[in-house]
């Protein structure tokens, strides 16, 4: 597969501290990971299209951490081992191309968990890991996720309430990378010469051929609006254009 069909996930982890190996020479762990596929430059809230797992991290989360996302000791204490999801989370991820912001700090912890239960490195099953910060200085001088999001008029109101997790993250960092890379690339005309006369004529109607959606994808097409709407807390445009006038515009809960 070519680098340009490649698969894109993208990633994120909440961990326990800063490094994988403190300066006393303390392990920190990860205790959320959470992915999402992006179906071509769609973002999919298919559950298939989504990995989340909470962690135990075999080590009590310094308080300071928890601050940041509300994720205890009480809450992971029940939760797999990193030894024991690593089959499947390695299947979500093998061939794809990892998006993550700031990708050396969550890299350098799941190798480091990866390194634990013998199984190499990220890189080793990801043939390409891109950095998403270096795509939103291209545009900001600023790139944290809360301020990008603001710039880009993506809601944090969840986010705001329930602190970071992986999974809310990763969908955060979809919607930011896809509104970052939206902009087409500008088509030269001017130099073209010798055009024919027939790129200027247009078909009669009779001409096309129109194929008609079956019942089955226009239920699937109000399943995917359904979905939007619910995880945007707002009514589509697709609604707002096509709905009739004596429906309300509001989202379906």
């Amino acid at each position: 597969m070519s680098e340009e069909q490649l698969v894109q996930i993208v990633l994120d982890t909440e961990t326990t501290g800063l490094t994988p190996i403190d300066t006393d020479g303390t392990a920190h762990r990860i205790i959320d990971i959470g992915c999402v596929r992006l179906a071509g430059r769609n973002l999919s809230f298919d559950p298939k299209d989504q990995y989340q797992t909470y962690l135990n991290p075999e080590r009590p989360i310094p308080e300071e951490t928890i601050q940041v996302h509300h994720i205890t000791d009480e809450m992971v204490a029940d939760k797999p081992k990193f030894a024991e999801i690593v089959d499947d989370f390695l299947a979500f991820v093998t061939g794809a191309e990892l998006l993550i912001h700031n990708a050396e700090f969550d890299v350098g912890f799941i190798n480091a968990e990866l390194a634990r239960v013998g199984r190499g490195k990220l890189e080793d099953y990801c043939p390409k890991i891109t950095d998403t910060i270096p795509i939103a200085k291209t545009k900001f001088s600023i790139a944290n996720l809360d301020f990008l999001c603001k710039e880009l008029g993506i809601d944090l109101t969840e986010r705001k309430e329930k602190g970071h997790g992986a999974l809310l993250d990763a969908y955060l960092l979809a919607e930011v990378y896809l509104k970052l890379t939206q902009e087409q690339g500008i088509m030269e005309l001017s130099n073209m010469t010798n055009i024919s006369e027939d790129y200027t004529k247009m078909p009669s109607p009779s001409a096309f051929i129109v194929l008609k959606a079956t019942d089955d994808e226009l239920a699937e097409h109000e399943r995917m609006l359904d979905l939007v709407e619910k995880k945007s807390k707002a009514v589509s445009a697709w609604r707002k254009a096509f709905a009739p006038e004596s429906v309300e515009a509001e989202p379906k809960p």
